[in-house]
């Protein structure tokens, strides 16, 4: 979007970010909504409080407007307060600098020096890899939101079922990808409009994110209703995925046979 469109909300950005007014926040979403800015809205969620993110998401579902939503759940990050963390390193050096500093000491042993220096910087190492793992899990509540409030509407909205896919497909999180994909799997009859309709790459992904080898299993099972449409299609992935995961032998081996004529 142009960027020169922002000035024409002036502060209705920050009661959209921000939310503190119930009013000016609601104002401020209205307007947006009524010039179908939905790129915008799409950015705004990256980084709205919750509470705007959520006034922000429940006006989108009532007008089935889902693109803002995937972008969201793809691409917002949970926002932390920095965490100050105490460094061992500075309290021994202090110490050392006090034992050192006594009258007629003769100063730390430089192999008791040695090994607290050693021991502060795996402390400090051990930190960093705490932090990074937590980082990596950054579990989101609007981004868990916006997954079930798509899957409510899987029953009665093909475009619901999209949305999810891409976040299947493309959210920077793990665990957003999984529960993505474990709505659909969930969800029979989204499970067997992909498979009457081949697209198993759409069904291969969701086996992928969902990590588990039974939600595998009964996606080929269904899939292995459209062996004979697979093969016409030449859809070596699908036939692949058939072999290896299909819980009937039978069908196993006639997906491998197809594959190797």
């Amino acid at each position: 979007m142009d960027v020169q469109e922002l000035a024409r909300y002036g502060r209705h950005l920050e009661h959209l970010i921000e939310g503190t007014v119930t009013w000016e926040l609601d104002r401020a979403v209205d307007r947006v909504v009524e010039q179908q800015d939905w790129e915008l809205l799409g950015h705004v969620l990256l980084t709205a409080a919750e509470v705007s993110a959520q006034r922000i998401i429940a006006k989108l579902l009532e007008l089935e407007v889902y693109e803002p939503l995937v972008w969201a759940a793809c691409l917002r990050r949970q926002v932390r307060r920095p965490q100050g963390v105490a460094g061992a390193t500075g309290v021994s050096r202090r110490v050392f600098r006090d034992w050192d500093a006594e009258e007629n000491a003769q100063g730390v042993p430089e192999h008791i020096r040695a090994d607290a220096e050693e021991l502060s910087k795996q402390a400090e190492q051990t930190r960093a890899a705490m932090l990074q793992r937590a980082a990596e899990v950054d579990r989101d509540p609007i981004r868990d939101h916006i997954i079930a409030r798509l899957a409510d509407r899987l029953a009665t909205s093909p475009a619901a079922l999209d949305a999810l896919l891409v976040i299947t497909k493309a959210s920077a999180w793990e665990e957003t990808r999984r529960g993505a994909a474990l709505k659909i799997a969930a969800h029979p009859m989204s499970v067997s409009r992909l498979a009457r309709e081949l697209r198993s790459a759409d069904l291969i992904a969701v086996a992928d994110a969902s990590g588990l080898s039974a939600v595998a299993a009964n996606i080929a099972k269904v899939m292995g209703s459209y062996l004979d449409q697979f093969k016409a299609a030449g859809d070596d992935r699908a036939l692949a995925f058939l072999a290896e995961h299909h819980p009937e032998d039978a069908t196993k081996a006639a997906a491998a046979q197809a594959r190797q004529n």
